[in-house]
């Protein structure tokens, strides 16, 4: 299918097809979770939002406003309505400046800068399939939407504002927030659609000053555990679909024992 460079991020949002996101909840919490989940615009969301727009389209920072400091009052409120009819995003001041912040510590970052030249586009919106076996349909819609995607050196760049971006750290939120899905199912479905992707590389920085930078690459036992998950929730997902059933119980009654540090003034047998 033809990449779509300029749609809008509400329009990909409201397209039926299976996301990264969708993954990542169905195999890290349940199908229930996915049917369930509404997205919700937050402050972190809000900054996130506005640290790759410095970073990644800088010359589409006028669409990003500086207001008050507080989000209270009618100084903050007419801006609001404003920014809202302009399709502005608005910030507080210091959400404004920790956005412009990390942005800079990212350009600042040798690597970084360099990773974001050349043939790079940005937020485009992929569309595919991919196969599923075990079901009647064969297949599920899929889509993703790349952060940055050098088309030159076949790599795709994803930017996460982070606590810790250390090594350590952030291996632990890849974990976490399943990264390493999202890495997968990236690259499956541009694959699946006929573009050559050869490397993902996450750069992360701090949302705390001084806003360090790390630049990562999975290694291969993190993308094999990415590539089962996303087979199971593809597949969970196909099922439901077919069924109709999204699960939202825990199965059939259950015998249920205390955690093991409950026991404190007797000792079933087996603890």
């Amino acid at each position: 299918m033809p990449i779509k460079v300029n749609m809008p991020i509400e329009e990909y949002h409201l397209d039926p097809s299976l996301s990264a996101s969708g993954v990542k909840t169905i195999a890290q919490k349940s199908l229930a979770h996915f049917k369930g989940a509404q997205r919700k615009n937050t402050t972190a969301f809000d900054v996130g939002t506005a640290a790759h727009t410095f970073t990644l389209e800088p010359e589409n920072s006028s669409m990003v406003w500086c207001g008050p400091e507080t989000r209270r009052g009618s100084e903050w409120k007419d801006l609001k309505k404003q920014a809202d009819e302009e399709g502005a995003l608005l910030l507080t001041e210091g959400d404004y400046r920790l956005a412009s912040d990390m942005a800079e510590a990212v350009r600042s970052n040798a690597a970084a800068a360099s990773l974001l030249t050349g043939d790079l586009l940005v937020e485009a919106s992929v569309f595919s399939q991919l196969p599923v076996e075990g079901v009647k349909e064969k297949h599920v819609d899929v889509r993703c939407r790349p952060d940055g995607w050098r088309r030159d050196i076949a790599a795709v760049i994803d930017l996460k504002t982070t606590l810790d971006p250390s090594p350590a750290g952030f291996a632990k939120s890849i974990a976490n927030f399943g990264y390493h899905i999202q890495e997968y199912f990236y690259r499956a479905v541009m694959a699946q659609d006929g573009h050559e992707v050869d490397r993902f590389v996450f750069i992360a920085v701090g949302k705390e000053p001084p806003h360090l930078v790390g630049i990562y690459e999975l290694d291969a036992h993190s993308l094999t555990e990415g590539q089962a998950a996303t087979e199971y929730a593809l597949l969970q997902y196909a099922r439901a679909r077919e069924t109709g059933v999204f699960g939202y119980d825990y199965g059939d009654l259950q015998t249920l024992q205390l955690p093991r540090w409950a026991f404190q003034f007797s000792q079933p047998d087996g603890v």
